[in-house]
């Protein structure tokens, strides 16, 4: 008796529906090397011999080295950055309610590695609000002055891994952290078109424009615009870090709004005495 096979089908609905895709550079070199084949058959089959018949192969010749090097250089289509945006989002905002749950209040702050003897740049998520007072180690502060989570940042490993790729160095002079922001984002991380870093008092505002990943905030800012400041996603981490970390001193994050329509994202740090 033979059973359909409902466990392993010959073809899932999604490869079914699925529209092949073609990748437009080889598209595109393919056609002119295509149209380079069509005007040569066309100067041999007319065999003119005149000065047509040479600007016709001329033309041919420089399809086909156009064709060539636009198949060559050309790189694979990346990652849909719809789904790329969205694979940090559900743990950010799980951490949130669970440390909402816990009576959590008060927004990120980001430790500089160094500040009362920590090894590395860390995360704490105090119950209200963190005067600078040394914290203890592990993962749970609970005491009659500090009460709250300490965590590794999510851009940390990030961090870690601009570190050894790009031998990056952070200054201490606040331009030059500014600079250095704008560097990682356009040209580093490739995640906006243009990064504008706005100082005011002890607020530093970095405006990603054309961010590349805003599918993720937006499904962050639906759920509450908390969860972006109490669990920043690894792009606003990794910012904060180099605030931190650049300054030495303890960085909030404050506020991160959201300009669906704009494309941008303002993130908003507070720079703690």
């Amino acid at each position: 008796m033979n059973v359909p096979s409902l466990i392993f089908p010959k073809k899932s609905l999604i490869q079914s529906l699925k529209v092949p895709h073609v990748n437009p550079y080889y598209l595109a070199a393919f056609i002119l090397i295509l149209a380079a084949a069509v005007l040569v058959a066309l100067a041999v089959l007319t065999d003119r011999r005149d000065i047509t018949t040479a600007a016709v192969v001329i033309s041919a010749l420089i399809c086909l080295l156009t064709g060539i090097f636009l198949a060559t250089l050309s790189r694979s289509e990346p990652m849909d950055l719809q789904y790329v945006s969205l694979l940090p989002v559900q743990g950010s905002i799980n951490l949130s309610r669970i440390c909402a749950e816990l009576g959590i209040q008060g927004n990120a702050r980001i430790i500089p590695k160094g500040k009362d003897g920590s090894s590395r740049t860390m995360q704490y998520l105090p119950v209200a609000e963190y005067d600078g007072s040394p914290l203890p180690a592990g993962i749970f502060v609970s005491g009659p002055e500090q009460a709250g989570v300490l965590l590794v940042p999510a851009g940390e490993a990030l961090l870690r891994l601009i570190r050894e790729r790009e031998n990056l160095v952070i200054p201490q002079e606040k331009e030059a952290i500014q600079d250095l922001i704008r560097e990682i984002g356009v040209d580093v991380l490739e995640v906006a078109d243009r990064v504008v870093v706005e100082e005011e008092g002890e607020h530093v505002t970095v405006t990603m424009e054309g961010f590349r990943l805003i599918g993720g905030c937006t499904e962050c800012a639906r759920e509450s615009p908390r969860c972006c400041t109490m669990v920043p996603c690894p792009v606003c981490s990794l910012f904060a870090c180099v605030l931190a970390e650049g300054m030495g001193l303890v960085v909030e994050v404050e506020r991160c709004t959201v300009h669906p329509a704009q494309g941008s994202v303002d993130a908003v740090f507070c720079i703690k005495p």
